[in-house]
């Protein structure tokens, strides 16, 4: 009876093998400074643009209004970046330029993500005529220069924030198809995939649920890493004048109407050209720091 009545110990359960990974991925990341300084600086310039319009120091020169009085005056207490050949503060519209800038990039990379997965799932996995085609049309796109590319597309389109999101998002997404399609022609091969086949599972379920979620690792470090890029491409557009429409403020079109100003203004030129340098940095350092952590053949 004691035997029956007595209590047995209940082993206490370890932590899960997901979170174990998480717990070891994280301590990686840690051990690299630099991609904490690019994290830290990513999310210093994401807060900023989201607060922008309620800090932003003159909201009016931001909306159009100028003050030739100001013209041209050196940085100080009142104008932090000085101010423009408009008499604008440089500082309010590079912090308002921040939106235009990442928020772009953002798009462009959501965009690129969503098409190329879509496009390199479906040739991976069927091949065949299918694969032919999609990866035919594929190699076109990627054989002419990204920038080229997205230069003739937006000046076909015209100025705006989406005319430029869309063209250069038609030259984005075919490197994240190519990517794609060569993960699922790795684990479509998988016995988990193969399984999966044989109980009868359709083609959507297997896509959906068993092999682009173990995927997601090389997209998340190849977006990290083509932020900067997307930020470059966005404020050169601006700076050819094919972007974004004044007097939105943008960074690229802020460093296109100092260029005639320097080196006497140089104040003009040097707070956006900063930001953009700070934003790339920034968002490369962090992708680095992502890739030794997600990307098991890149560890250090």
């Amino acid at each position: 009876m004691s035997d029956l009545t007595q209590t047995t110990a209940v082993p206490k359960r370890d932590r899960s093998a997901r979170a174990e990974n998480w717990a070891r991925a994280f301590y990686r990341f840690r051990q690299s400074w630099l991609s904490l300084i690019g994290l830290a600086i990513v999310v210093t310039l994401i807060v900023l643009a989201v607060i922008a319009p309620w800090i932003v120091p003159h909201p009016d020169h931001v909306a159009g209004t100028t003050n030739t009085g100001f013209r041209f005056q050196p940085p100080s207490a009142a104008a932090w970046f000085g101010t423009n050949e408009l008499g604008q503060d440089v500082f309010s519209l590079v912090l308002v330029g921040a939106r235009v800038s990442l928020f772009s990039a953002m798009v462009v990379i959501a965009l690129a993500i969503v098409i190329g997965t879509l496009v390199g799932a479906i040739a991976g996995y069927f091949g065949g005529w299918i694969d032919e085609i999609l990866m035919r049309f594929t190699d076109l796109l990627l054989t002419i220069p990204s920038l080229i590319l997205a230069m003739a597309v937006a000046a076909a389109l015209g100025t705006g924030v989406w005319n430029m999101i869309i063209a250069i998002t038609v030259t984005w997404w075919p490197a994240y198809a190519r990517l794609v399609r060569g993960e699922v022609l790795v684990k479509k091969q998988e016995q988990f995939v193969v399984a999966s086949v044989a109980l009868g599972a359709g083609w959507p379920r297997i896509l959906g649920l068993h092999i682009l979620p173990n995927i997601v690792s090389p997209l998340v470090v190849k977006a990290s890493l083509d932020m900067g890029f997307a930020i470059l491409t966005v404020a050169s557009l601006g700076f050819v004048g094919i972007g974004v429409k004044p007097p939105t403020p943008e960074w690229g079109t802020l460093l296109s109407g100092a260029r005639a100003y320097m080196p006497d203004y140089w104040w003009t030129a040097v707070a956006p050209g900063t930001a953009i340098f700070l934003a790339v940095l920034a968002f490369n350092l962090l992708g680095d720091g992502l890739r030794d952590v997600l990307d098991p053949k890149a560890r250090r």
